[in-house]
Protein backbone atom coordinates (compact mmCIF):
# COMPACT_ATOMS: atom_id res chain seq x y z
CA UNK A 1 0.00 0.00 0.00
CA UNK A 2 1.37 3.83 -0.91
CA UNK A 3 0.72 6.67 0.90
CA UNK A 4 0.52 10.28 -0.71
CA UNK A 5 3.08 11.96 1.22
CA UNK A 6 4.32 15.68 0.42
CA UNK A 7 8.77 15.98 0.11
CA UNK A 8 10.35 18.65 2.61
CA UNK A 9 12.05 20.99 0.73
CA UNK A 10 15.38 20.02 1.91
CA UNK A 11 14.78 16.59 0.23
CA UNK A 12 13.46 18.71 -3.14
CA UNK A 13 16.96 20.79 -2.81
CA UNK A 14 18.73 17.72 -2.05
CA UNK A 15 18.11 15.90 -4.84
CA UNK A 16 19.06 19.11 -7.17
CA UNK A 17 22.16 19.39 -5.69
CA UNK A 18 23.06 16.03 -6.23
CA UNK A 19 22.66 15.95 -9.53
CA UNK A 20 24.16 19.10 -9.66
CA UNK A 21 27.54 18.19 -8.30
CA UNK A 22 27.17 14.78 -11.12
CA UNK A 23 28.21 16.81 -13.15
CA UNK A 24 28.11 14.36 -16.04
CA UNK A 25 25.85 11.92 -17.57
CA UNK A 26 24.18 11.13 -20.80
CA UNK A 27 20.95 9.62 -21.36
CA UNK A 28 22.76 5.96 -21.82
CA UNK A 29 20.97 3.56 -19.46
CA UNK A 30 17.53 2.14 -19.29
CA UNK A 31 14.75 3.07 -16.89
CA UNK A 32 13.56 -0.07 -15.88
CA UNK A 33 12.81 -0.75 -12.44
CA UNK A 34 12.81 2.39 -11.63
CA UNK A 35 9.41 3.32 -11.40
CA UNK A 36 9.13 0.79 -9.45
CA UNK A 37 7.49 1.66 -6.13
CA UNK A 38 8.89 -0.48 -3.24
CA UNK A 39 7.41 -0.38 0.58
CA UNK A 40 9.87 0.60 3.42
CA UNK A 41 12.29 -2.16 4.13
CA UNK A 42 11.32 -3.87 0.72
CA UNK A 43 13.58 -5.06 -1.78
CA UNK A 44 14.13 -6.63 -5.54
CA UNK A 45 16.12 -8.11 -7.90
CA UNK A 46 16.15 -7.63 -11.44
CA UNK A 47 17.86 -9.13 -14.66
CA UNK A 48 17.29 -7.11 -17.66
CA UNK A 49 18.95 -8.41 -21.20
CA UNK A 50 18.98 -5.24 -23.39
CA UNK A 51 19.65 -4.89 -27.51
CA UNK A 52 21.77 -1.63 -28.23
CA UNK A 53 20.48 -0.27 -31.70
CA UNK A 54 22.61 2.71 -32.74
CA UNK A 55 25.86 3.46 -32.00
CA UNK A 56 27.56 0.39 -33.26
CA UNK A 57 24.17 -2.40 -32.09
CA UNK A 58 25.32 -4.49 -29.37
CA UNK A 59 23.91 -6.85 -26.95
CA UNK A 60 24.18 -6.47 -23.16
CA UNK A 61 22.83 -7.26 -19.35
CA UNK A 62 22.28 -5.52 -16.40
CA UNK A 63 21.62 -6.87 -12.94
CA UNK A 64 19.81 -4.28 -10.37
CA UNK A 65 19.01 -4.45 -6.46
CA UNK A 66 16.63 -2.07 -5.32
CA UNK A 67 15.74 -1.29 -1.62
CA UNK A 68 12.59 1.16 -0.31
CA UNK A 69 14.15 3.53 2.22
CA UNK A 70 10.77 5.40 3.06
CA UNK A 71 7.20 6.51 1.62
CA UNK A 72 9.23 8.41 -0.97
CA UNK A 73 12.39 6.69 -1.51
CA UNK A 74 13.54 4.00 -3.73
CA UNK A 75 17.53 3.03 -3.96
CA UNK A 76 18.77 0.59 -6.72
CA UNK A 77 22.72 -0.39 -7.25
CA UNK A 78 23.56 -1.48 -10.98
CA UNK A 79 26.20 -4.16 -12.26
CA UNK A 80 26.48 -4.78 -16.02
CA UNK A 81 27.99 -6.26 -18.75
CA UNK A 82 27.81 -6.58 -22.72
CA UNK A 83 29.22 -5.59 -26.22
CA UNK A 84 29.01 -3.07 -28.82
CA UNK A 85 28.92 0.26 -27.86
CA UNK A 86 28.61 -0.21 -24.05
CA UNK A 87 30.61 -2.07 -22.17
CA UNK A 88 31.05 -3.01 -18.59
CA UNK A 89 29.22 -0.82 -16.24
CA UNK A 90 28.10 0.24 -12.58
CA UNK A 91 26.33 2.36 -10.57
CA UNK A 92 23.29 3.54 -8.43
CA UNK A 93 20.26 5.61 -8.61
CA UNK A 94 17.92 7.07 -6.08
CA UNK A 95 14.65 7.77 -6.99
CA UNK A 96 11.64 10.09 -5.31
CA UNK A 97 7.83 9.30 -5.76
CA UNK A 98 6.21 12.65 -5.17
CA UNK A 99 2.95 11.64 -5.97
CA UNK A 100 2.49 8.00 -5.87
CA UNK A 101 0.29 6.06 -8.29
CA UNK A 102 -3.04 5.46 -6.05
CA UNK A 103 -6.66 5.76 -6.18
CA UNK A 104 -6.49 6.01 -9.86
CA UNK A 105 -3.75 9.09 -10.26
CA UNK A 106 -1.23 8.77 -12.26
CA UNK A 107 2.33 8.21 -10.13
CA UNK A 108 4.72 11.04 -10.71
CA UNK A 109 8.36 10.64 -9.68
CA UNK A 110 12.25 11.49 -10.41
CA UNK A 111 15.04 9.44 -10.45
CA UNK A 112 18.40 9.93 -10.41
CA UNK A 113 21.14 7.79 -11.40
CA UNK A 114 25.24 7.81 -11.32
CA UNK A 115 27.03 5.53 -13.92
CA UNK A 116 30.52 4.21 -14.77
CA UNK A 117 30.85 2.85 -17.80
CA UNK A 118 33.75 1.38 -20.40
CA UNK A 119 32.51 1.99 -23.95
CA UNK A 120 33.53 1.37 -27.10
CA UNK A 121 35.46 4.37 -29.39
CA UNK A 122 32.71 4.07 -31.83
CA UNK A 123 30.13 5.61 -29.19
CA UNK A 124 32.31 8.08 -27.85
CA UNK A 125 31.84 10.39 -30.45
CA UNK A 126 34.58 12.63 -32.75
CA UNK A 127 37.66 13.51 -31.93
CA UNK A 128 38.71 11.82 -29.09
CA UNK A 129 42.38 9.54 -29.72
CA UNK A 130 42.88 8.90 -25.95
CA UNK A 131 41.84 5.59 -24.45
CA UNK A 132 42.56 4.07 -20.97
CA UNK A 133 43.21 0.54 -20.30
CA UNK A 134 41.72 -1.46 -22.95
CA UNK A 135 42.75 -0.06 -26.60
CA UNK A 136 39.04 -0.39 -27.86
CA UNK A 137 37.15 1.29 -25.54
CA UNK A 138 37.81 4.45 -22.64
CA UNK A 139 36.26 5.31 -19.42
CA UNK A 140 32.68 7.48 -19.49
CA UNK A 141 30.75 8.82 -16.16
CA UNK A 142 27.29 10.11 -16.83
CA UNK A 143 24.91 11.21 -14.43
CA UNK A 144 21.13 11.24 -15.33
CA UNK A 145 18.00 12.88 -14.54
CA UNK A 146 14.78 10.58 -15.24
CA UNK A 147 11.48 12.27 -14.40
CA UNK A 148 8.72 9.51 -15.43
CA UNK A 149 5.15 8.77 -15.04
CA UNK A 150 3.07 5.39 -14.90
CA UNK A 151 -0.28 4.06 -13.71
CA UNK A 152 -0.97 0.54 -12.23
CA UNK A 153 -3.87 -0.67 -13.91
CA UNK A 154 -5.95 -3.83 -12.76
CA UNK A 155 -6.50 -6.89 -15.15
CA UNK A 156 -7.79 -10.56 -15.16
CA UNK A 157 -4.25 -12.23 -16.06
CA UNK A 158 -2.07 -9.63 -13.97
CA UNK A 159 -1.75 -5.94 -13.67
CA UNK A 160 -0.20 -3.66 -16.51
CA UNK A 161 1.86 -0.78 -15.39
CA UNK A 162 2.96 1.35 -18.53
CA UNK A 163 5.48 4.51 -18.22
CA UNK A 164 6.87 7.12 -19.47
CA UNK A 165 10.04 9.48 -19.12
CA UNK A 166 12.29 11.62 -20.78
CA UNK A 167 16.09 10.87 -19.55
CA UNK A 168 18.26 13.85 -19.88
CA UNK A 169 21.92 13.89 -18.68
CA UNK A 170 25.90 14.97 -19.24
CA UNK A 171 28.71 12.88 -19.83
CA UNK A 172 32.45 13.30 -19.30
CA UNK A 173 34.69 11.19 -20.86
CA UNK A 174 38.62 12.24 -21.63
CA UNK A 175 37.79 15.67 -19.94
CA UNK A 176 35.04 16.17 -22.51
CA UNK A 177 31.83 16.73 -22.01
CA UNK A 178 28.31 16.40 -23.61
CA UNK A 179 24.80 16.86 -23.40
CA UNK A 180 22.13 14.21 -24.29
CA UNK A 181 18.50 12.73 -23.87
CA UNK A 182 15.85 10.16 -24.87
CA UNK A 183 12.58 8.98 -24.57
CA UNK A 184 11.70 5.81 -22.77
CA UNK A 185 8.28 3.90 -22.86
CA UNK A 186 7.43 0.87 -21.91
CA UNK A 187 5.36 -1.49 -19.48
CA UNK A 188 5.56 -3.78 -16.48
CA UNK A 189 3.57 -6.92 -16.75
CA UNK A 190 2.68 -7.97 -12.60
CA UNK A 191 2.33 -11.70 -12.64
CA UNK A 192 2.20 -12.03 -9.08
CA UNK A 193 3.16 -10.00 -5.86
CA UNK A 194 6.39 -10.90 -6.34
CA UNK A 195 7.47 -11.62 -10.02
CA UNK A 196 7.18 -9.08 -13.00
CA UNK A 197 8.22 -8.73 -16.41
CA UNK A 198 8.94 -5.75 -18.29
CA UNK A 199 9.04 -4.55 -21.94
CA UNK A 200 10.93 -1.01 -22.71
CA UNK A 201 12.06 0.88 -25.76
CA UNK A 202 14.69 3.94 -25.28
CA UNK A 203 14.78 6.36 -27.89
CA UNK A 204 18.40 8.63 -27.81
CA UNK A 205 17.07 12.11 -29.13
CA UNK A 206 20.88 13.61 -28.61
CA UNK A 207 24.18 11.95 -28.00
CA UNK A 208 22.37 9.01 -27.04
CA UNK A 209 21.94 4.99 -27.87
CA UNK A 210 18.62 3.40 -28.66
CA UNK A 211 17.71 0.49 -26.99
CA UNK A 212 15.29 -2.21 -26.56
CA UNK A 213 15.09 -4.24 -23.22
CA UNK A 214 13.05 -6.38 -21.06
CA UNK A 215 13.75 -8.64 -18.29
CA UNK A 216 12.29 -9.66 -14.51
CA UNK A 217 11.70 -8.54 -11.37
CA UNK A 218 11.52 -10.50 -8.17
CA UNK A 219 10.58 -8.95 -5.46
CA UNK A 220 11.56 -10.20 -1.48
CA UNK A 221 8.94 -10.18 0.79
Amino acid sequence: MKFHVNAPRWVSGALLLFWALLGAGEARATVFNVVRYLEPGQSDLGVEPEFILSSGAGFGANFRFSQGLNELSNASFIIGTGGGPRRFRIGANLTADFFPDTDGQPGIGLGLQALYSRVGLRSAGTGITETYGDAGTQGRFESLLMPYIHNRFSNPGGDVEPFFSLPYGFSIRDGRFQVSSAVAVGSFFHMSRQVAYALELNVGINNAESTLSGGAVYTFQ
